[in-house]
């Protein structure tokens, strides 16, 4: 039997696909940012809040915790998970994302967030941060999955933790319609659609064999018009340079959403329940 090499495979398969290029990929975030933030601050469902009762059981976390988070985004986990522990400090590549982040940090006066902008493939400890938690929540675009979680695990003193898409992403199916729309088509195109069983193959093979808890997670998109709707769906592609459209092509745009999502009274909803995988192991030794 031929034994795949996971890490390889993420190498040749997936790095790049989603950004073409570092800079590519910050200035998606960048511009994104304020879209992305309104999403996902604005959803009341309660699943932060429970992802982070369950790992202070799990972890012990305490105000003696030292945590540190790869790509925090706006905050989503990092502004409550301050309020739980002694430090947490974030690897953010997006200036936009910081400006939202430190702008909550000031609203909710918390001061024991540090913020360091650079990319994880990039970032190397201080000697003076010893986390005791490496925690990464659907932040693991990077051009090297193997050397990713190496330093992960080798930067803990206690835990890593992973959260990312346990199947499909919820809103893959738009972006493909949409592609296939105004885009020609290209064989060497790959889509960006990982899941946590490449993630979880890799580990496994760097001899770390993860806990894995799959969760029912519910997302929504909510959009005050189909305008906003698609230009938020059209940032990523305007991102990678990829487009230049004209009227019609926007209209079918507008047409491609108006069929997926659901009008309400006073706004255009996209809703679908989608699975969460929760990865996370002890830290036994650096590899």
């Amino acid at each position: 039997m031929i034994e795949v090499d996971w890490a390889e495979h993420y190498r040749k398969n997936h790095a790049k696909t989603q950004f073409k290029s570092e800079k590519e990929s910050k200035n998606f975030w960048d511009t994104f940012s304020k879209n992305y933030a309104k999403n996902v601050l604005n959803k009341k469902n309660g699943w932060v809040e429970n992802n982070i009762e369950y790992l202070k059981n799990e972890f012990k976390i305490d105000k003696n915790t030292s945590i540190l988070e790869i790509g925090p985004g706006p905050g989503t986990y990092t502004i409550p998970i301050a309020k739980e522990v002694n430090e947490i400090t974030v690897v953010e590549q997006s200036t936009g994302m910081i400006d939202i982040l430190k702008n909550r940090m000031k609203e909710e006066e918390i001061d024991n967030i540090n913020i360091i902008n650079k990319r994880w493939d990039d970032f190397k400890l201080d000697a003076d941060i010893n986390p005791d938690i490496v925690f990464s929540s659907y932040s693991l675009g990077v051009d090297d999955m193997e050397s990713a979680l190496k330093k992960m695990n080798n930067y803990a003193e206690k835990y890593c933790c992973i959260l990312t898409f346990g199947t499909r992403q919820a809103w893959r199916a738009i972006y493909n319609k949409i592609g296939e729309s105004i885009l020609e088509h290209d064989p060497k195109r790959k889509e960006y659609g990982m899941t946590y069983i490449l993630i979880y193959n890799i580990l496994y093979q760097l001899g770390i064999y993860a806990d894995v808890k799959i969760s029912e997670k519910p997302f929504l998109q909510t959009f005050e018009n189909l305008d906003e709707a698609a230009e938020h769906y059209l940032d990523r592609f305007r991102a990678r340079g990829d487009i230049k459209l004209n009227n019609e092509q926007y209209s079918k745009i507008k047409e491609i959403l108006s069929n997926e999502l659901t009008k309400t009274e006073d706004s255009w909803k996209f809703e679908k329940n989608s699975k969460e995988a929760m990865m996370w192991w002890k830290k036994e030794q650096n590899i």
